[in-house]
């Protein structure tokens, strides 16, 4: 019985179909494969069913492989099974891509999900040709095209009738042609498709995106960073180019030193503007080693408290002259209260002492 699997996934080619086939197939079973990939899950599904096929042996021949597709003509490599490639054949292996919108948290949560997609691509990339995962990582990161006898042997045998003598073989047109069915399936691919495709998906995986994800992935991205940043460290720089090196050195230790004399200077002087109104925070911002930022609200307090008792003492009348015989002993009831009002005014806004 013949299977073909032509066509997008998700539009021309479906796992229903190809569910039901099997179903009713006896025997073993020819899979032609000729897509340039499409959904994720549907792509999953697929598989899914051709690995758990056990009436019969899976003979997968590929014209064209690419994407999702990749992952589908692994089933040839199942125990018992076999993968062949026509001379014309192609295959082409990315990272898995999507569309997602939303807040940060749901945008992170498809970029983990993606990096989880792409995870396990490169394992059963790794699994079923012997190359490394880093090898399998760098063709996936650069989206990589075999062509090829000798490349596609990296996956599997390419077929040598007669019948083929005649196909086109030449690189860069099977590159075009591979790249232009691509596209096109790529333009169909919609916001709407993809973030319903991946919501399956991650509902298939049966692991939801947890905080420890997000801190590992924090993890591995500043440990990629540091890695980038040390390709040449300074025993390397020093040995290969040593003037450079002393250079390097003699002006980053003086111009660092000088940069850092100058910094801790302003940042004593800053808060030593505000010594008069404010000695005891400033005092302790010094030796604390605070920014001028870390003291603003406390110096803007102590400020705006000591403007408006500048004020008001400049405001206030003169004194009563206690020794002139012709002003009373006592206040008036009326200056009394509104003395008391002012008191209790400055001591709620905590510039008057209470007795």
């Amino acid at each position: 019985m013949q299977i073909k699997i032509k066509g997008e996934i998700g539009w021309d080619v479906f796992a229903n179909d190809i569910e039901r086939q099997l179903r009713f197939a006896d025997g073993d079973i020819e899979l032609l494969v000729d897509t340039p990939g499409g959904g994720v899950y549907e792509g999953f599904s697929i598989y899914n069913a051709l690995k758990n096929y056990t009436k019969g042996k899976i003979k997968v021949i590929v014209t064209l492989a690419a994407s999702m597709g990749s992952y589908i003509m692994l089933a040839g490599k199942l125990p018992g099974n076999e993968l062949l490639f026509e001379k014309n054949g192609v295959v082409m292996i990315h990272n898995p891509s999507g569309v997602a919108w939303g807040d940060y948290r749901e945008i992170q949560s498809y970029g983990i999900l993606l990096e989880k997609l792409a995870n396990h691509f490169r394992n059963k990339y790794v699994e079923d040709t012997g190359l490394s995962y880093d090898e399998i990582k760098d063709m996936m990161d650069n989206t990589t095209y075999f062509v090829g006898k000798d490349e596609l042997s990296t996956w599997g045998k390419v077929l040598e009738n007669d019948e083929n003598n005649d196909v086109v073989t030449d690189v860069d047109i099977l590159t075009a042609s591979a790249k232009e069915r691509i596209q096109s399936l790529n333009a169909k691919m919609t916001k709407e498709f993809v973030k319903a495709d991946l919501d399956k998906v991650a509902k298939m995986f049966a692991a939801p995106i947890t905080a420890s994800d997000t801190l590992q992935r924090t993890k591995n991205n500043c440990i990629t960073n540091q890695q980038q940043e040390e390709r040449m460290d300074l025993n390397e720089l020093k040995a290969k180019y040593p003037e450079i090196y002393a250079q390097v050195k003699n002006e980053g230790y003086n111009e660092g030193l000088k940069a850092g004399c100058d910094a801790e200077h302003k940042r004593v002087e800053d808060h030593l503007r505000f010594f008069d109104i404010a000695k005891d925070e400033a005092t302790s911002a010094i030796k604390e080693g605070k920014t001028f930022a870390d003291m603003m609200s406390v110096y803007t307090h102590k400020q705006v408290c000591a403007n408006t008792i500048q004020s008001m003492q400049t405001q206030s009348p003169a004194a009563l002259n206690t020794d002139d015989p012709t002003k009373p002993g006592d206040e008036e009831p009326e200056d009394a209260a509104k003395k008391a009002e002012i008191e209790t005014a400055l001591q709620a806004r905590g510039l008057m002492e209470v007795k």
